[in-house]
């Protein structure tokens, strides 16, 4: 593994060179594509749902839940991309559709577009600002109680990704939002959580009322669900599932042992966080497009008004330019397995991660040079 001293190319540009490298055509944003997979992806929400709630074998209403998963999935990363502006050309229409999209998932938009576009994309891994997978210090970790200790091993495991993204993430920081953080944008979320709450109160109807028409209509394969049922099956195991999902592939995106966290905020630098810290990871059999290229992520950091039906194209143009600092990483057990073995603690000064005993796990990237240059704004 090299360090960045060694290998890195990105020392000899600038923020403008990063952004012209990314084709200019790519920026373009289309309703045909964008509407098509907002459509594709709501019809297997409800086609999941429906199907977990009514097939007859527990097997079959598993699969079915997965499948609601994978649509919410979808729909989510659609609704980031609009959030963000980037997915058709009407600002308005992305608003729209951006609060549509998020509320499989239980998200209210407002809060959303404050921990991600701002929190998130504005401090991208500055400590105590990027809200995703930021690590402990050493020191943190030993100063924190047992059980705290216990808890953050926990989510750095794969049982811990449901737990990251639903109680570390949904519930205080979407769900539950602090109202001093919010300021203007605080009854525009109050109105969000109300839609949120309306959409699974008519699931759950929706899905309840089907039961009882396909019961009274006497087909022999469905078997509809009490309501306690219908509660568990359209409401609880696709989230669940969902949680696990989005846990997952916000740990692979945004940990590596190459990748860079900042120690404040006069650290930070746009290429090193953008380009050099959010990995690209290549799925098997070419799936990456079963959740719209979202996993090309560098092109997505590096300039967000790419809309995720040109990210691939936005991506591989970056890897051509940047080969040795562009992260690219191909998803096997080999490789997770290094995850989670690598990327534990962090040392902030020598940045470089750590085991829970202080032993060093990667190379420090100390060496990575300054950039000239700024973020780009975000919607």
């Amino acid at each position: 593994m090299h360090t960045v001293a060694e290998s890195s190319t990105v020392g000899r540009t600038t923020t403008a060179n990063v952004l012209r490298a990314i084709p200019e055509r790519t920026r373009r944003r289309r309703y045909l594509p964008a509407l098509a997979m907002f459509g594709i992806d709501y019809l297997g929400v409800f086609l999941g749902t429906a199907g977990a709630c009514l097939a007859p074998t527990w097997i079959g209403r598993m699969i079915f839940a997965v499948v609601a998963a994978f649509s919410i999935g979808g729909l989510f990363i659609i609704g980031h991309d609009a959030a963000h502006s980037s997915f058709v050309p009407s600002r308005r229409g992305n608003r729209i559709l951006a609060r549509l999209a998020f509320l499989p998932a239980y998200v209210p938009l407002a809060s959303w577009r404050y921990n991600h576009n701002v929190r998130h994309h504005r401090f991208l891994r500055v400590r105590g600002e990027d809200v995703v997978w930021q690590p402990w210090s050493y020191e943190e970790y030993w100063a924190a109680p047992r059980w705290q200790r216990a808890y953050y091993r926990l989510l750095r495991t794969p049982l811990g990704l449901p737990f990251y993204w639903t109680v570390h993430n949904w519930l205080p920081r979407f769900l539950l939002a602090d109202r001093s953080r919010l300021r203007s944008e605080w009854k525009q979320f109050q109105v969000d959580r109300a839609c949120v709450a309306a959409y699974a109160f008519f699931v759950f109807g929706a899905m309840f009322a089907l039961g009882r028409a396909v019961e009274h209509a006497a087909w022999s394969w469905p078997r509809p669900s009490s309501a306690v049922e219908t509660l568990i099956w359209a409401l609880v195991v696709p989230y669940l599932m969902w949680s696990f999902l989005i846990g997952f592939v916000d740990f692979v995106q945004h940990t590596h042992p190459r990748s860079v966290w900042f120690g404040s905020i006069e650290e930070w630098d746009y290429v090193t966080a953008n380009l050099r810290s959010s990995t690209h990871i290549v799925l098997p059999l070419h799936l990456n497009g079963l959740w719209h290229h979202i996993l090309e992520h560098a092109a997505h950091h590096v300039d967000p008004r790419v809309p995720l039906y040109e990210l691939s194209r936005a991506q591989e143009a970056l890897e051509t330019a940047y080969p040795d600092d562009v992260l690219v990483e191909r998803l096997t057990p080999a490789f997770l397995w290094r995850l989670w073995k690598t990327c534990r603690l962090y040392d902030f000064t020598n940045r470089q991660w750590l085991d829970y005993d202080g032993t060093p796990t990667a190379p420090s990237q100390r060496s990575a040079p300054r950039f000239s240059g700024c973020a780009v704004t975000m919607p």
